[in-house]
């Protein structure tokens, strides 16, 4: 298993917006679509205005299927138009579970 981290900057003052609307367009694609999602979470302290999602995949090869499947549907790229000017920025890093890890 891989788990991705993805690291969402969202424009001061826009926060509850970006998750309404995450909630009720973004997610509902991206959901059935990459099918694992892990944990979505907001900062509370330290650098704020932050969302970051964890999802789980089987292998680096699944999860760009799946990515290249999302991309192809007309509706995630209106979301995407919808969300994209809250975003400042955005980072993904690929994990890898330690032989210990209670996600493997």
């Amino acid at each position: 298993m891989i788990v991705e981290k993805r690291t969402y900057w969202i424009r001061p003052g826009s926060m509850g917006e970006f998750l309404r609307l995450y909630e009720s367009e973004g997610l509902p694609l991206q959901g059935p679509t990459l099918g694992n999602l892990l944990g979505y979470f907001m900062t509370e302290v330290g650098e704020l205005n932050r969302v970051i999602q964890l999802w789980g995949y089987a292998s680096f090869e699944d999860r760009q299927t799946r990515k290249a499947a999302l991309a192809g549907r007309p509706e995630w790229r209106s979301f995407l138009g919808k969300a994209g000017p809250l975003v400042e920025r955005q980072h993904s890093e690929l994990l890898t579970p330690a032989p210990f890890s209670p996600i493997k």
